[in-house]
């Protein structure tokens, strides 16, 4: 059985594969479908892509804004609403801001529509080409991770203002989970022909963990329970964010 997860990079996926006891081994895909198509027996996959969109309406996802209060005050800025479905699949960063200024009574960040091909990709997967995988194709948020294996606190270093100290930080939380990480960012990284940073490589470890029997039982913000629970506009796919916390 298979536990994965995954960080969008700029040359395409970065897959961290956790077994039923353990660190598997780390590999760079093109595509979604790549992954899906290779990889058997999957009993989850957490992602770091939004899945559930809005049509017609800047209004954050509840997942989004139950994300933010978790991580405020210090790491809230790394959570942000994406674009409705439509603009982010569009053909250019001056289109798909004019679709989501048309739609709602807001506009598109750069930040946003850099991640926006990273978004369709999945959508579309999702939707269109393998609609069964929503039941193991889960999104989740590296920083969201974090603060549930560390005991429900938010990390103090900025990967981007601070990133040494941030590096050691999350691999300190990270061997809270398991103790020989070290070793695996190592493995993860050698040969990696790519632009793979080591922010990926931490994002992808950290999913993947959150993936693994190595933590407790998958939680959801929001809780299932919850009224701020749901799907989105096309009754299809779920808008929340999964973590897990530490054993």
């Amino acid at each position: 059985m298979s536990f994965i997860g995954v960080d969008g990079c700029p040359d395409g996926w970065f897959a961290v594969r956790y077994g039923e006891s353990g660190y598997l081994d780390a590999k760079l895909y093109d595509s979604i479908d790549g992954i899906w198509d290779e990889v058997d027996g999957v009993e989850r996959i957490l992602i770091d892509v939004p899945i559930g969109l809005r049509e017609d309406s800047k209004e954050p996802r509840p997942c989004d804004s139950a994300a933010r209060r978790k991580l405020s005050p210090l790491r809230h800025h790394s959570v942000f609403p994406p674009p409705i479905r439509a603009a982010v699949h569009a053909d250019s960063y001056e289109a798909a801001k004019e679709i989501q200024e048309t739609h709602t009574d807001g506009s598109l960040g750069v930040q946003s529509w850099g991640i926006s091909d990273k978004i369709a990709e999945l959508d579309s997967f999702l939707r269109e080409a393998e609609p069964t995988a929503v039941e193991i194709i889960q999104e989740s948020h590296p920083e969201v991770c974090f603060w549930a294996l560390n005991d429900e606190e938010a990390m103090t270093y900025s990967k981007s203002g601070q990133p040494a100290a941030a590096f050691w930080e999350r691999v300190r939380v990270l061997e809270s989970v398991d103790s020989e990480v070290l070793d695996h960012v190592r493995n993860a990284s050698e040969d990696l022909d790519a632009k793979v940073k080591s922010d990926d490589v931490i994002d992808a470890l950290v999913l993947a963990l959150t993936a693994s029997p190595l933590t407790n039982e998958a939680l959801s913000l929001p809780r299932e329970n919850e009224p701020e629970y749901g799907l989105d506009p096309t009754g299809e796919l779920p808008m929340q964010i999964v973590y897990a916390n530490r054993k």
